[in-house]
């Protein structure tokens, strides 16, 4: 508590600046919110950040968030033969990357308080506004599980007249969907609805996916004084669970079956933030801004895996508050934010068939933290900030022996930086940020076993980063940003005694490279309206340090990723895009000691074409052109020294149709 009020009122103290109001700034670029907690052009931002706006969500041939993220520098998506269990993730973490990966959507958290990976299914890409990729550490500002990087999933909101689109798109696999939205404004009040039917039979047997969304989301602007936001969204499925297959099995079967076609699980996804931004100051006169946002979560599983059947009903309940401040003082630049995180989470576990689980378990978390930055010399900015978090879980075990276990672990995290804006939209950065990851409500406890181990410790780290980004003249924008992360008692699954335990130490090294070059800004093309070359290289290199596996490499993260492609708009209503992704080598999960061998390198290539008018589209895509047989997962058997495979998609189809009014 001592450390609470210390950290409060350092905080405070730093909060009391008081200034004129300013005009407000040009606006040179699409608005950053995620990389420091408070709005920021683009422009401004280091190089280690990434924006996905709607005019390249719309040129891109992805058929869901999972498809785009892999485009962006630095991100390695993979799946288990199904979108519905795919993972993110960034700066090598490999199957812990869900837990080591914040994703947000609207900075509502999406991720679950357990292992399961966040389910980026429940964003229809169309709604979608923009999305903001930060590789790399944001233990200050963000808190658990903020340790690899970020992704914030910005919807749409109404603004205008009112306007409406309704698609239909068919594909491979007997892939169909239907969605709808409806947008606009009157006098201050935004409104945006948007429901979305989704039925895909699934590359191989039992991985079909049915799905059910509604999404609305409202705003009013009252005096200018109040913003109020409302975000809803609902989100319902059944889908199968193909599992893994053998070398034998690919041989004998192909790639497209199972043998498990009875697996399944069904999900209910509910959630409602409510925000408030708040300026009460007088018209001259600017002393920040306040935003509070009341966050529920209701979110129930079942599944079954050969009558080991398992229900979770998990409650969200949270409040966060932050203060921001972003003028000049004394004609320096100065941004300021601080705030407070609360969250409730209570998961109630009950087995059936052949699982005996019965057990609540409950989560408690309280953050504080505060982030600076200021223009210390012209255009050199100096950045730091702090953040305490304690977590406080219960336990209460009724199967087999009754447990009633408390848990109460916490943590001081701090960061620093530079950042030299040496000309507009190009600056050079570095930072060292204190991390956490608190374990996962689940990886206390172990289906397996059936008991609960209450003596792993929290994940903690450090994260080195410097950087380079690049503005040629607004035609090539390039990018370098090389890290190091390391990590103490990394918290994962020890498949030789199926429990959950700390490694010894991690060590993560790598370079991201990225750049695009608009093409038609540099040479007039005829006919050609736009034309923009992509590409992404990411170099890493995750090993263990110290222990039994001392310099392997960590499972499920490639040494190389390549990414890139052309987007291009010609006569007038035409849009084509060609993007091409390269994964390389990497060992199986589980296979710790790198003893079976490394799962191969593939490459795909997608590409889309659409025609468009005021009032209608109509598209067509080719996904992986060159039908490329892979596996994005392999796990290894510690046992037998086997590897189970999950294909992946080989060549497939899609075409739609937008009808806009």
């Amino acid at each position: 508590m001592k450390k609470i009020i210390c950290i409060v009122f350092c905080l405070l103290l730093m909060s009391v600046a008081t200034v004129k109001a300013e005009e407000a700034a040009e606006d040179l670029g699409n608005i950053v919110i995620t990389a420091s907690r408070m709005a920021q052009y683009d422009y401004k931002v280091a190089g280690n950040v990434t924006v996905l706006d709607r005019k390249y969500i719309e040129a891109s041939n992805a058929q869901n968030i999972p498809d785009l993220l892999k485009q962006g520098l630095g991100v390695h998506v993979v799946d288990n033969s199904s979108t519905k269990t795919t993972t993110i993730d960034i700066r090598g973490f490999g199957d812990t990357a869900s837990r080591n990966v914040l994703v947000l959507v609207n900075d509502r958290i999406l991720n679950t308080v357990d292992i399961s990976s966040p389910d980026l299914t429940q964003i229809p890409l169309s709604s979608v506004e923009r999305i903001e990729i930060i590789r790399g550490a944001g233990s200050v500002l963000y808190g658990d599980r903020a340790v690899g990087g970020i992704v914030n999933i910005i919807t749409k909101k109404g603004t205008g007249p009112l306007t409406g689109r309704f698609g239909t798109y068919f594909g491979s696999y007997d892939r169909r969907a239907t969605d709808v939205e409806v947008s606009g404004s009157k006098n201050k009040l935004g409104y945006y609805f948007y429901s979305k039917y989704n039925d895909d039979h699934g590359y191989r047997q039992n991985s079909d996916v049915l799905s059910k969304d509604f999404k609305t989301r409202l705003d009013y602007d009252w005096l200018q004084k109040i913003k109020v936001d409302v975000d809803y969204s609902y989100h319902e499925d059944q889908y199968g669970f193909p599992g893994g297959l053998s070398g034998a099995n690919l041989s004998a079967m192909g790639p497209r079956a199972t043998t498990t076609p009875n697996n399944f699980a069904r999900s209910k996804d509910s959630s409602l933030k409510t925000g408030f931004a708040i300026t009460p100051w007088l018209q001259d006169i600017y002393y920040g801004q306040f935003v509070l946002d009341l966050y529920l979560r209701d979110r129930d599983v079942f599944d079954s895996f050969s009558g080991f059947d398992t229900g979770r009903g998990t409650r969200t309940t949270g409040i966060t508050g932050k203060y921001v401040f972003d003028h000049t003082i004394f004609d320096k630049q100065f941004n300021f934010v601080t705030g407070v995180d609360i969250y409730d989470h209570e998961t109630d576990i009950q087995g059936s068939g052949s699982n005996t689980d019965d057990l609540t378990i409950s989560r408690t978390d309280f953050g504080v933290f505060g982030f600076a930055e200021y223009e210390a010399l012209k255009n050199l900015f100096v950045n730091g900030g702090g953040r305490y978090y304690q977590a406080k879980y219960a336990f209460s075990q009724r199967n087999g022996v009754a447990v009633d276990e408390r848990q109460k672990p916490d943590v001081l995290v701090y960061m620093g930086g530079l950042k030299y804006e040496y000309a507009k939209g190009s600056n050079v950065h570095a930072s060292v940020q204190r991390t956490f990851r608190f374990l996962a409500t689940d990886e206390w406890y172990s289906s397996f076993s059936g008991t609960l181990n209450t003596d792993l410790k929290q994940q903690k780290g450090i994260q080195y980063e410097v950087g380079l980004k690049h503005n040629f003249a607004d035609k090539v924008t390039f990018t370098v940003t090389p890290y190091w992360i390391d990590n103490q008692d990394e918290i994962y699954f020890d498949p030789s005694n199926f429990v959950n335990t700390n490694y010894d130490r991690t060590i993560r090294r790598g370079v991201e490279i990225g750049q695009e070059t608009k093409l038609s800004k540099l040479m007039p093309i005829p006919f050609v309206d736009e034309l923009n070359f992509i590409t992404n290289y990411n170099l890493q290199k995750a090993q263990f340090k110290g222990g039994a596996n001392d310099k392997k490499d960590i499972p499920l993260v490639p040494h190389q990723q390549f990414s890139g492609g052309f987007l291009t708009r010609f006569l007038d209503h035409y849009n084509y895009s060609v993007m091409g992704n390269y994964v390389g080598a990497q060992f199986a999960i589980n296979d710790l000691g790198n003893v079976s061998p490394k799962i191969e390198p593939y490459f795909t290539l997608d590409t889309k074409l659409s025609y468009e008018l005021p009032n209608w589209e109509v598209y067509g895509a080719i996904n992986n052109i060159f039908n490329q047989q892979y596996s994005s997962t392999v796990v290894y058997s510690t046992g037998s020294g086997a590897q189970s495979f999950y294909p992946s998609p080989g060549r497939n189809f899609n075409v739609g149709v937008n009808v806009k009014f």
